[in-house]
């Protein structure tokens, strides 16, 4: 008796969470032959009758749905659209020899991506850190791919310079690196 007393005061000062109840009494069932009718995996309906009531819950207000029953059937439609969504990415992934190879047989430790990631950080550091003309002449040879003629060419510059501006550069990186790969 005290349990509902206790349930009927919550209920009370919070009518979102007393709508909601309301909602899941009603809908529940009808929810549970909603995704069985659409789904081949009996296990994961009521996770799928959970994650609507979830939805609903993060709307905020439940009692300012108007038209609650098609709100919910929706909301319960978008939730299996996702559902399958997640379910051919998951069985793509799973099926795809490449990831599994890649999965199963990295040559990659995890100290080497480490290193890696830190190396790759300090290159960035160190770009960004290089004067403009010298930076802008190492990012057009190297990701650009121009040559030393059409970068000097392109800023008025001789060739020479631009060869300059490559070993200052290039010479910085070495330095910041000291050593790594």
């Amino acid at each position: 008796m005290a349990v509902k007393t206790l349930k009927a005061a919550n209920n009370q000062k919070d009518p979102s969470k007393a709508r909601l109840d309301e909602l899941a009494r009603r809908y529940y069932t009808p929810l549970l032959s909603f995704f069985r009718k659409r789904t081949r995996n009996a296990p994961e309906v009521p996770d799928l009758v959970q994650q609507v009531f979830l939805k609903l819950a993060q709307h905020g207000e439940p009692g300012a749905i108007e038209h609650a029953e098609g709100y919910i059937f929706q909301t319960a439609a978008n939730t299996l659209r996702d559902h399958f969504r997640h379910e051919i990415v998951r069985e793509r992934y799973a099926r795809d020899p490449l990831t599994l190879a890649s999965a199963a047989d990295s040559d990659f430790a995890v100290e080497r991506v480490l290193e890696a990631r830190e190396s790759l950080l300090l290159v960035v550091t160190v770009i960004r850190g290089l004067p403009e003309r010298t930076r802008d002449v190492l990012t057009l040879r190297v990701f650009e791919g121009l040559k030393y003629s059409e970068i000097a060419h392109l800023y008025g510059i001789s060739t020479r310079a631009v060869e300059k501006h490559m070993a200052k550069a290039l010479a910085r990186l070495t330095a910041a690196l000291g050593g790594r790969p």
